[in-house]
C-alpha cells in the first residue's frame, strides 16, 4: 500500500499533465491540487474503519482516483523512496508545465525575432 503522499504526487502530477493538454483552463493550480487530493480519496479508509471504506479502496473502483489501486500494489512495502520520486516527479513536472504557461505564444516570440532580424 503507498503511501498517501505518493497517491497525491501522482495525481497532482497526472492533473498538471492533463491540464497541460487542455486550451484555456481557469485555476490551473488549484486543479493540480483538487488532483492530488483526487487521488488520495480511496485512502479515506485510513481516517474511518468502516467496512465498505475498506472494500471500496480495495476494489477496482479505486483506480478511477488516478489509478490508486495500482498504486498500492506496485507498492506493497509503502516505500519512502516511491514517494520520494513521486514527489520528486511531481515538483519537475510542475516546474516544467509552469515554465511552459509564462513563455509569450509563438505567435508573438515569431513577430519579436522578425522585428529583432529587420533592426540588424
Amino acid at each position: 500500500m503507498s503511501r498517501s503522499v505518493t497517491h497525491f504526487a501522482a495525481g497532482g502530477t497526472f492533473t498538471a499533465i492533463l491540464v497541460a493538454l487542455l486550451p484555456n483552463v481557469s485555476y490551473p493550480r488549484t486543479l493540480v491540487l483538487v488532483g492530488g487530493a483526487w487521488a488520495m480519496i480511496p485512502d479515506a479508509s485510513k481516517l474511518f474503519e468502516h467496512p465498505a471504506l475498506r472494500e471500496f479502496h480495495d476494489s477496482p473502483v479505486a483506480d478511477i482516483f488516478w489509478f490508486h489501486r495500482v498504486f498500492d500494489s506496485y507498492d506493497s512495502t509503502d516505500s519512502v523512496r516511491v514517494g520520494a520520486v513521486s514527489v520528486a516527479l511531481f515538483i519537475g513536472i510542475t516546474a516544467i508545465l509552469e515554465g511552459r504557461s509564462y513563455r509569450p505564444p509563438d505567435v508573438v516570440e515569431e513577430y519579436l525575432e522578425t522585428e529583432s532580424d529587420r533592426h540588424r
